[in-house]
């Protein structure tokens, strides 16, 4: 019996860091035919699950990841980071194909652009253990759109008596009206803000947003960068500003965010202190380079004021 299984996206990830960068509100850009020095760089494994997987791992409890790779050398950056991890692997493996990867460039306030080659890694029914699936909660990150694995998903644990988390990417996004009606059924629903615009079609300025998404699902959380988070029940709102750090790499925030926030519930933590857990956990990740070298420990958690 696992506490937490993550499902979705693992990749390869490489990023770049060089105070070279340009950057604007807009854009993160290089001179054309420049030669820049790196600052920094790193090689390691990534994707939603992988990460949140980690934080879950470092908290304490028994976790385990559903993904699918390729069989090329990309792939064993995340087999050996599983590992060293203490994660349970239920990876499946496509041969002769290329794990997904991307090239994330971060710029010298932390902010970055991330580039992704999408290999062959999208989950289909036939890639998911079933028969392994023995968990307290299941984690879900993006499923590259496929909402029919998502529905099949929800029904499994619904008739297993198992908790779903699920943090939706743009392509789930991009199907919202097959996508609300499942919503009901989870557990707790994680966004960020242009992701929950998106979701419920409006801008987060309208006086009708908030209500709107409290309506989704029984507890919704929405992230929103430097300003903080706010956690949605169907009566109740609660808010907490980020603690102030200076940002050396923001990939990852919303995974540590929401997985400590999963992690502290699996305590049996009050939303409050769970709210704390997860603004902790993201602002541990974003000052150190990628998404889990600032992930948090059990013991560590306890100490971030």
């Amino acid at each position: 019996m696992f506490d937490v299984i993550s499902i979705g996206a693992a990749t390869a990830d490489i990023f770049i860091k060089s105070d070279s960068f340009y950057r604007s509100s807009r854009f993160i850009s290089v001179k054309r035919s420049a030669k820049n020095e790196i600052s920094e760089s790193l090689i390691c494994s990534g994707g939603g699950a992988t990460n949140s997987a980690t934080t879950f791992s470092r908290l304490g409890l028994k976790s385990a990841i559903v993904s699918l790779i390729g069989s090329d050398p990309l792939s064993q950056y995340i087999k050996k980071d599983l590992a060293t991890e203490k994660i349970i692997s239920l990876l499946a493996e496509k041969k002769h194909e290329t794990t997904d990867y991307s090239v994330i460039l971060v710029a010298n306030d932390g902010s970055r652009s991330i580039l992704t080659n999408r290999g062959s890694s999208r989950l289909e029914n036939k890639h998911i253990p079933w028969s392994k699936l023995k968990t307290k909660w299941l984690y879900l990150t993006s499923l590259e759109g496929n909402l029919d694995l998502l529905e099949k998903i929800i029904g499994f644990a619904r008739e297993n008596e198992i908790k779903v988390s699920f943090n939706p990417g743009s392509r789930e996004l991009s199907c919202r009206r097959q996508l609300l009606p499942l919503l009901k059924y989870l557990d707790f629903l994680l966004l960020n803000r242009f992701e929950a615009e998106t979701l419920v079609d409006i801008d987060h300025k309208n006086s009708e947003f908030w209500e709107k998404l409290r309506k989704c699902a029984p507890l919704v959380a929405v992230t929103n960068g430097r300003l903080g988070a706010k956690i949605l029940t169907p009566v109740d709102t609660y808010y907490s500003p980020i603690i102030n750090t200076h940002p050396l790499d923001e990939t990852g925030a919303g995974d540590a965010f929401g997985s400590a926030f999963v992690a502290a519930l699996i305590y049996n933590h009050s939303l409050p202190e769970a709210l704390s857990w997860g603004i902790k956990n993201s602002a541990s990740v974003v000052s150190a380079l990628g998404a889990k070298k600032g992930i948090l420990s059990f013991k560590k958690n306890s100490h971030v004021t």
